[in-house]
């Protein structure tokens, strides 16, 4: 228990670096003659063993290779699939797994996410074009069959969730936020889907009794009224092919829908209020299918007739884990970093790598050595052994390519498979011996090892970089000032990624503080309900030669302390303490589940030095029937030249259900050891993708030299509020129903839990919380920071919504409101906005906007545009109707841009379209208007009949 609350405590006094459940895919798929390779597909641990369960995952995805190769007109088909099992199943015949992890799988087959049930989706953070993180799909979807009624059928429903994860496109149905009805620039009202030419009818159902009606207008705009459907025909006409990412689940849809002007039917609905139109600028899902990488140069469409049965294999992890540490003894590290790096490696093999696991060691400078074979450590003494085997004297040049060729040759001996094996490559500089680590890369990559990275400095070796990307390892960037970041990442090359959240330890709170000499420092952590078991408080010091008092104040006030004497004031296992002089580290190991609530801790030294010193909490799950609260962070990219901007994000959840309204703050750590603080958002203003899904956001530009940055993310919130848990990803669209060719309605019943108010499930009582996360750093490559050069743009505005205050009111006037960019992308004010405007044909604003008319102050009627706010608020303009010719109605689409004090000139936002009336629809505002309505090929007819 020490050793791995121990571990937790020196991860958390690193900034630097922790391989978290990153947001971005870590998905190694590959394209080649038109076949995906590397697709995997994990089971969560807490799905029961079950040999029917895989039996569905091969049927479905055998069915989803073939439905996305009709979708994708023969470019594209699945044809390698691996299939990861929780390590505990055992009645299976499974083979061992190698570089495949719970957290660097495609698709995830878990428990329900409380919003969408049984429904398959998407986690999807990116922008349009960018993969998502993760495709979830629940064991009860693959193996019952009724979920075809609801979904249709499996194949083509992997086919629509294909297409948000790998190629970045969104749903055209009226997905959460957006709204189901429009008027089209005829002033029709339209069902929100792709392509309009997919005919059906507007009706509500009452799925308690079985009664179908006709839907009636809304007061407001003249829109249907809420709980409106939109019921397609069963049967459409022959030549409607499309969409797949609006209505996979209507028989004859088998395409995207396109910008082919020759196939005016099946074309892409420009003017639909949905999240495609939103996020691609108007762009068709097929015309970015067709820009991404896996078609951009290649995979022509291929033999019709070609067999797009997947291969599968179905492999199981290890219970243990294989070490082999290369480490640098090359002239370089002679003296300090040498001692150093004994330092963190004795760390390494006491205290952070786990019962049953085996370490090697390899040293190497001019030449590699072994010095020990795999050890399996099963008490103190197998420690002991390998502590005596560390490298003591540093000379000689730098061979990184032979030790990794002996690490390989190690993970050989006895005929053992060498697939999964952590090689650990630690060095200083650049190699100047061969074998070069290019020359044994083939070697390590055909093994199947996974090759880790800690440079001790900026160094870095681009070729070792490499090796330890297409392994599917993790490299850390390190410093020899502070051996703690280095700590950190050997303890996270000891933590399991197996997806089970019941066994991680969480950190609940790090800070660093001064201690006055003969002072008093206080602080306070929150345990919150969904954790408490293995709790440790650990406090560690820099001076030493002189040792800190700690006392720890339980929430029901009596106290733990370093001082052995008991006080009424004391816990009744007082006292609890753990004093480790050679690391200087006071911990607090609590027993049984610690109590919720806030504890207090005090810090004070009696020396006439002042102390700095980092106090850490860990924490592990309360309870297995309650899921804990989970952060996990991620960036965008870990490589950032001169005018890139670079995204950090954090994912709050408990479950699969968002957490909503924390205070999300990353700690980004500059070359130099300074740090800048950057709040992360969940505003639905770019970077982020979505308003209240749990993922938090924000641009970094604040570079202060070229160099290694790290990134800490804490997160908090205070206050025993409630969060409604909402929607967070792109999902298969469901069959509410259907019209039969006689005209009747068919029900479908099985769709109780997907009906519009799935899209927010019950509140979630949280309390207060805290956690810490320790994210991947990255890497600034770009010109000197000297402050001359204003070298970031404001960000690109992508939540712009144009509306007609009031239909039935023609002076009403056009609200404009958006999220503010900044300055410098999202972060403090732009200098002012340039809003431009079209009368119907919409698109120019996306083909050239630069040559659409000016929206300016004069025709504002509220706010102003040289008047931006600070990034991140909430903007509205009030447009008068002065802009348009009248007429009966008229198609408007708006833009706009922010500009910065430097000239700088941010990206035009998304394209908003709003359809202004001059007369009112239908007539004079109604009090109760029923609506009959069929949409067809050539006209929405809708009928309105005034209830006076």
């Amino acid at each position: 228990m020490a050793r791995m609350n121990f571990a937790s405590l020196l991860l958390t006094l690193s900034v630097l670096t922790s391989f978290d459940d990153v947001i971005v895919s870590s998905s190694i798929l590959t394209i080649s003659n038109n076949g995906y390779s590397g697709l995997l597909i994990a089971i969560n641990p807490e799905v029961p063993e079950s040999s029917q369960l895989i039996d569905a995952i091969k049927e479905v995805w055998t069915d989803a290779s073939k439905a996305l190769y009709t979708a994708t007109k023969q470019r594209a088909y699945l044809d390698q699939i691996t299939i990861l099992v929780p390590k505990f199943w055992n009645e299976g015949t499974y083979q061992t797994a190698g570089r495949e992890t719970y957290d660097a799988a495609d698709v995830l087959v878990a428990y329900p996410n409380p919003v969408y049930q049984d429904q398959p989706y998407t986690l999807q953070y990116g922008g349009c074009g960018e993969p998502g993180t993760y495709i979830h799909l629940t064991p009860s979807y693959l193996v019952n069959d009724s979920f075809v009624n609801i979904f249709g059928p499996k194949g083509k429903a992997m086919a629509h969730e294909w297409g948000h994860y790998r190629w970045g496109v969104f749903d055209e149905t009226p997905t959460y936020g957006y709204d189901p009805f429009y008027y089209t620039s005829m002033g029709q009202i339209e069902a929100t889907r792709c392509p309009v030419n997919l005919n059906g009818e507007f009706k509500v159902i009452d799925y308690s009794t079985g009664t179908v009606r006709d839907c009636q207008r809304n007061v407001q705009d003249g829109l249907p009224e809420d709980g409106c459907l939109f019921l397609p025909y069963e049967e459409q006409l022959s030549n409607l092919t499309t969409s797949i990412m609006s209505n996979q689940y209507i028989k004859q849809v088998e395409l995207f829908c396109h910008n082919d002007e020759n196939d005016p039917y099946n074309i892409h609905n420009k003017e639909a209020p949905n999240e495609q139109n939103r996020m691609c600028n108007l762009r068709s899902t097929w015309e970015v299918i067709l820009n991404s990488s896996d078609f951009s140069n290649a995979n022509l469409p291929n033999d019709p007739g070609l067999d797009t049965t997947p291969t599968f294999r179905v492999v199981k992890p290890l219970f243990t884990q294989r070490y082999v540490l290369v480490l640098d003894t090359s002239g370089s590290m002679a003296g300090t970093r040498l001692d150093q790096m004994r330092q963190v490696v004795s760390i390494f093999i006491d205290l952070f790598v786990a019962t049953g696991d085996r370490v090697a060691l390899v040293q190497f400078a001019t030449k590699a050595v072994k010095l020990t074979s795999l050890y399996t450590i099963t008490n103190q003494a197998d420690r002991d052994y390998l502590l005596g085997k560390i490298p003591t004297a540093a000379s000689g040049s730098t061979c990184i390519g032979g030790g990794i060729q002996i690490a390989l040759q190690i993970l050989q001996e006895n005929g053992e498979n060498p697939a999964g094996g952590n090689i650990v490559v630690f060095s200083d500089g650049e190699e100047n011996e061969y074998p070069y680590v290019k020359d044994v890369a083939d070697q390590v990559l055909q093994g199947g090892a996974v090759v880790n990275a800690i440079f001790f400095n900026t160094n870095a070796n681009n070729d070792l970089e490499t090796l330890v990307v297409d392994s599917r390892g993790i490299w850390f960037y390190g410093s020899d000032v502070n051996i703690n970041n280095i700590l950190g990442a050997f303890e996270t090359l000891a933590s399991s990624n197996d997806g089970d959240v019941y066994s991680e330890i969480f950190q609940v709170h790090s800070s660093i503080f001064d201690v006055d000499k003969y002072g008093t420092y206080s602080g306070y952590v929150d345990i919150d309900t969904t954790i408490g078991n293995s709790t440790v408080f650990a406090f560690a010091w820099d001076q030493y030669d002189i040792q800190v008092e700690v006392v720890l104040e339980h929430p029901s006030g009596c106290t733990y302390s370093t001082n052995y004497v008991i006080t009424p004031y004391s816990c009744p296992d007082h006292p609890l303490y753990n004093v480790d002089l050679t690391y200087n580290v006071v911990s607090f190991p609590l027993p049984g589940t610690a109590e919720t609530g806030r504890w207090r801790y005090y810090v004070s030294t009696a020396a006439d030095r002042s102390q700095t010193v980092v106090a850490s909490v860990t924490s592990q799950a309360s309870d297995l029937s309650k899921q804990p609260i989970v952060v996990r962070s991620g960036l965008d990219k870990t490589d950032v030249g001169t005018g890139e901007a670079i995204v950090v994000y954090a994912q709050v959840s408990q479950g699969f259900a968002p957490v909503l309204d924390a205070n999300v703050l990353a700690l980004i750590q500059q070359p130099d050891g300074t740090v800048q603080e950057l709040e992360l958002y969940d505003a639905g203003g770019a970077p982020d993708v979505r308003l209240d899904d749990g993922v938090y956001s924000r641009y970094f530009t604040g570079y202060s030299s070229p160099g290694s940055y790290g990134v800490q993310v804490t997160v908090s919130k205070m206050g025993n509020g409630t969060n409604a848990t909402h929607a967070v990803g792109s999902r298969a669209p469901v069959n509410f129903g259907t019209i039969k060719p006689d005209g009747s309605v068919n029900i479908n019943p099985a769709v109780m839990n997907y009906v519009s108010s799935a899209d927010v499930s019950p509140s979630v009582e949280t309390g207060n919380f805290s956690r810490v996360v320790t994210n991947k750093g990255f890497q600034y490559t770009g010109d000197p920071i000297d402050g001359t050069y204003d070298y970031y743009p404001p960000s690109k505005i992508t939540d712009l919504i144009a509306e007609q205050i009031d239909v039935y009111d023609p002076n009403s006037g056009i609200s404009l409101s958006f999220t503010a960019p900044g300055d410098d992308y999202d972060q403090g004010s732009a200098l002012y906005y340039e809003i431009r405007y079209v009368i119907n044909n919409v698109t120019q604003l996306v083909d050239a906007f630069e040559t659409c008319a000016f929206v300016g102050n004069a025709v504002v009627i509220k706010s102003n545009l040289s008047q931006p706010k600070a990034a991140g608020s909430k903007e509205t303009f009030l447009i008068s109707n002065e802009i348009a010719v009248t007429s009966d109605q008229i198609t408007l689409g708006f833009a706009l841009l922010a500009i910065d004090d430097s000239g700088q000139r941010g990206n035009p936002s998304n394209v908003a379209p709003v359809v202004y009336f001059y007369s009112s629809p239908g007539g004079a505002a109604p009090r109760a208007i029923a609506a009959v309505t069929s949409v067809s090929f050539t006209a929405a007819l809708i009928l309105y009949y005034v209830t006076l």
